[in-house]
């Protein structure tokens, strides 16, 4: 597996981005784009929103807990939810743990690390 991230900052609105790349034949490739509201000014979490290709839309929070990121989701439906961790180890480096459920069933779960490019 390999991907790129990037995160732009803009007035008003920051833009995440990800590409995902699962080895295989055929190779498959995940493309993501979060919306997210920036921080007020001392806040501990914000919103974002997505449309997943096969899920639609889904909304969520970022809260900073510590030295991490958590992120709860669910889909317009209520149907699909979802929660992720990604937890920094240092300047360069954070893994990242998650789970995507359908009603009480586990449909998929990851575990990633994301360093910086040089």
């Amino acid at each position: 597996m390999s991907g790129e991230n990037s995160v732009k900052h803009a007035d008003g609105q920051w833009l995440f981005e990800a590409v995902l790349r699962l080895r295989g034949e055929p190779t498959r490739v995940y493309q993501n784009r979060y919306d997210i509201e920036p921080f007020s000014p001392g806040a501990r979490s914000t919103h974002w929103s997505s449309t997943h290709p096969s899920l639609g839309p889904l909304r969520g929070r970022f809260v900073l807990a510590g030295d991490a990121i958590l992120s709860f989701y669910a889909s317009s439906s209520g149907r699909h939810r979802g929660f992720e961790c990604l937890q920094q180890r240092d300047a360069r480096r954070y893994v990242v743990r998650g789970t995507l459920l359908e009603e009480d069933k586990i449909l998929s779960t990851w575990a990633l690390d994301l360093t910086l490019a040089k």
